[in-house]
């Protein structure tokens, strides 16, 4: 008996064991026959690829305008009333106003020319972000080997006239005996404002000095003289553009090439006649004396259109 009923529980457990087992199967066939539910696929669907939005360019910032940084600014400078303080960015509309036994080392942002400016005296460095300098009265030197490119040179123009160069290391003094000019290394062009005036052996080369004696200054006459120059270099433009004119058989090269010596004059003369402008004590004839030079600047700078 006792046999008999382990046999009968054996029996029950192992007909409970295979009723479990096909009651799985046929859960799990159900589920993986049975018609796939909306969650279902949702759920199975990749998501759909997302839209890049278009690319965008990347903006550029405008390239900043070419001016004077000042390096080291020892004893008193102001520009406008105000002392210049080291680092400080002038661009080339102000004019620098040095007390005795000060000094500006300066350089240009865009070419990295270098100058240092010494009092007392008064100076508008990198005139309109160019590489020119206007001296009133005073003394500068340059720095050789400092932003040299082909063609590029650097114009220091005073009343009495304009020193010129492409790399040179040079002391220039402009006082009561006149402009003196020595050149240290490299060459320089040195091209008084009067054609009476001493002429030199141009160009001035390292170890040499060349001097004007003073005179004095007709900022009126020199600023006409600087309008007159304008409107020569404006008409050599309008005539490298219409020809030679009524019975004119110059050549396209010939025009061109006259008109950049006369562009190079007026250049020249309305730099000496800012310089001088500034020199005038009254304030309102100096301002109206300098309006008359920027218009000028304008007028030979201009590019003429081609007729139709």
């Amino acid at each position: 008996m006792r046999t008999l009923g382990r046999h009968l529980a054996w029996l029950m457990l192992s007909v409970a064991v295979g009723a479990c087992g096909k009651r799985e199967s046929s859960t799990a066939s159900s589920v993986a026959g049975a018609p796939p539910t909306p969650d279902t696929v949702r759920a199975a669907t990749p998501p759909p690829p997302t839209e890049l939005a278009p690319q965008q360019p990347i903006p550029r910032e405008a390239p900043a305008k070419p001016a004077c940084r000042a390096l080291l600014v020892s004893g008193l400078a102001t520009v406008d009333g105000a002392p210049l303080a080291n680092s400080a960015l002038l661009d080339g509309s102000h004019w620098i106003e040095l007390a005795p036994g000060s000094s500006v080392a300066l350089r240009h942002t865009q070419t990295s020319r270098e100058i240092r400016l010494i009092g007392p005296g008064h100076a508008l460095p990198c005139r309109d972000g160019s590489e020119q300098i206007l001296l009133a009265d005073g003394q500068l030197s340059t720095s050789a080997n400092l932003g040299v490119r082909p063609g590029a040179e650097v114009l220091i123009a005073t009343p009495a006239g304009v020193v010129h160069y492409g790399d040179a290391a040079l002391d220039l003094e402009l006082g009561s005996k006149g402009l003196r000019v020595r050149v240290k290394q490299g060459e320089a062009w040195v091209e008084p404002e009067e054609l009476g005036k001493p002429r030199f052996k141009n160009p001035v080369h390292g170890g040499a000095e060349a001097r004007l004696p003073r005179a004095a200054v007709n900022a009126k006459s020199l600023v006409e003289a600087c309008e007159s120059a304008a409107q020569t270099a404006e008409g050599s433009a309008r005539r490298v553009l219409n020809g030679g004119g009524a019975g004119g058989n110059d050549s396209l090269g010939a025009r061109a090439a006259a008109h950049m010596r006369e562009r190079a004059k007026a250049r020249t003369a309305c730099a000496i006649a800012a310089a001088a402008a500034f020199t005038e004590k009254d304030p309102a004839t100096r301002q109206r004396l300098s309006a008359a030079v920027a218009q000028a600047d304008v007028l030979w700078q201009s590019v003429p259109q081609a007729p139709r």
